[in-house]
């Protein structure tokens, strides 16, 4: 699928095994960074829907046509809510070149208008239970979508959300979705200052006020290995509140 701001997405689509069999509509759990996630969503989900522990689920993965080649630039310009500086994320981050980041309402905008929509109009999508699951730069994209006054979607899992974009003004969440399921995780081996810290401050924060969230530090798991572990236990959570 093209962008109306010119960038390319490939949209990876897994249907339920019965799903030809049937004419039921499924829950549909979109997983943003496919080219790092999907493959681990994807098998968790043939193993979790066979033991009977989550229902049968459609999965969209979203990913970049061009794969690994220019990942930075694409995750940095879609996943940030805010624009930084080309020096600043190079300071923080280590990657240089970095010129357009800040484009989070136009890549919720695709999300919602293209893929949502091309799901919705030619699967058996279940549009009132629609799951957004992010890691990394698309769990501080998730939190983003999370914190809007409009409930896009009815879940949320979010794992090692890169909450230091924010710096030191964490968002401030809508009233809206205080009833949404949300599953939030950080690896207790993560960088306590830049991911711990912040983490363990806004899911407080959440909690003291009343929001449906289930927040977990998740034991000796690193910021690369912590996503196996968040996705099965988050899954398994959100569908349990049902």
């Amino acid at each position: 699928m093209k962008s109306n701001y010119g960038a390319e997405y490939s949209v990876y689509i897994s249907l339920p095994a019965e799903y030809l069999n049937s004419d039921k509509t499924y829950p549909v759990i979109y997983t943003m960074d496919g080219d790092l996630t999907f493959g681990i969503v994807y098998n968790s989900r043939v193993l979790m829907s066979f033991g009977r522990e989550i229902p049968e689920v459609i999965l969209v993965g979203l990913a970049y046509k061009e794969g690994f080649e220019n990942i930075h630039s694409n995750r940095l310009r879609d996943l940030t809510p805010t624009k930084w500086p080309e020096v600043q994320i190079e300071k923080f981050t280590g990657i240089s070149g970095i010129e357009n980041s800040g484009g989070a309402d136009n890549f919720l905008n695709f999300l919602e208008d293209c893929v949502k929509k091309y799901i919705n109009d030619n699967y058996r999508a279940n549009k009132n239970d629609e799951t957004l699951v992010g890691y990394s730069l698309s769990g501080l994209f998730a939190t983003y979508v999370a914190s809007k006054k409009e409930p896009y979607f009815n879940k949320y899992l979010i794992a090692s959300p890169s909450l230091w974009w924010f710096g030191s003004s964490l968002p401030v969440f809508s009233d809206t979705n205080k009833g949404l399921p949300m599953y939030w995780s950080v690896g207790s081996q993560e960088n306590q200052e830049t991911m711990v810290k912040p983490w363990k401050k806004l899911t407080s924060e959440l909690k003291s006020v009343g929001f449906l969230i289930n927040p977990e530090i998740l034991a000796d798991e690193g910021h690369v290995t912590a996503f196996n572990s968040a996705f099965h236990r988050g899954i398994k959570y959100l569908f349990g509140m049902d």
